[in-house]
């Protein structure tokens, strides 16, 4: 298995007109934990669908544990966030606390950082665990058991605490992600073909499972824009 980490594939946004979005990579030296750093400006009050992508997050001074479902925010005009994407299985790594325990939970960072700073944190902290990562792009159950070595109940307890999914669900969303950020392409069955579902139906089955939405209504109306310079 490697020990390294594949490059950050953003989660798809699922904001509509009036809402900017911006992503940047972070420094260097913080990228084995954070994928990512955003900021989210609100125009004009919405609702916006956010998805399970097996990542944490800081926004603010709350830890935001990973989704195992899908979570309506309410945004209002004038809100203004910013936000740390954590890498998945950086949490662990980073608090040495089980990603399950904070599923789905939103938490002052301080309960839970027990009185030591972020920048300590990092400075402490080991390389997380590279299994989570390879999961989330895992064409197979089989094909992840193969290259790591380990048996299903093995990386069912490592991806658990590392991310608070099981190897199945966490193979899911990783193969949700990439259909919904490349979008539908040519047709929908070409796309659930080339991501890795057996076919359309398959992938309108498994979405609605994950986000309670099918792909074409989740992307019906997105606004993304691009990185910030």
């Amino acid at each position: 298995m490697s020990t390294g980490w594949w490059p950050y594939v953003p989660a798809v946004f699922l904001g509509g007109p009036g809402v900017r979005w911006r992503e940047r990579a972070p420094h260097p030296a913080l990228a084995p934990w954070v994928a990512t750093t955003w900021r989210l400006r609100c125009e004009a009050s919405q609702s916006v669908r956010v998805l399970p992508d097996g990542c944490m997050d800081i926004i603010g001074t709350d830890l935001v544990g990973t989704l195992t479902r899908p979570l309506l925010a309410d945004l209002r005009a004038g809100q203004d966030s910013v936000g740390v994407r954590l890498r998945p299985g950086a949490f662990t790594a980073l608090f040495g606390l089980p990603a399950h325990e904070f599923a789905d939970q939103r938490l002052p960072l301080r309960d839970v950082a027990a009185g030591r700073s972020l920048r300590t944190l990092l400075a402490e902290a080991p390389t997380p665990d590279p299994l989570p990562t390879l999961a989330l792009r895992a064409p197979s159950m089989r094909w992840l058991a193969r290259e790591t070595g380990y048996s299903e109940r093995q990386l069912r307890r490592r991806l658990l605490a590392a991310t608070g999914h099981g190897p199945s669900r966490l193979r899911r969303i990783g193969r949700m992600q990439r259909l919904l950020s490349a979008g539908r392409g040519g047709s929908w069955a070409d796309a659930a073909v080339e991501v890795g579902y057996h076919d359309e139906s398959h992938m309108i089955n498994d979405v609605k499972a994950l986000a309670g939405a099918t792909p074409r209504a989740l992307l019906r109306g997105r606004f993304l824009q691009g990185p910030a310079h």
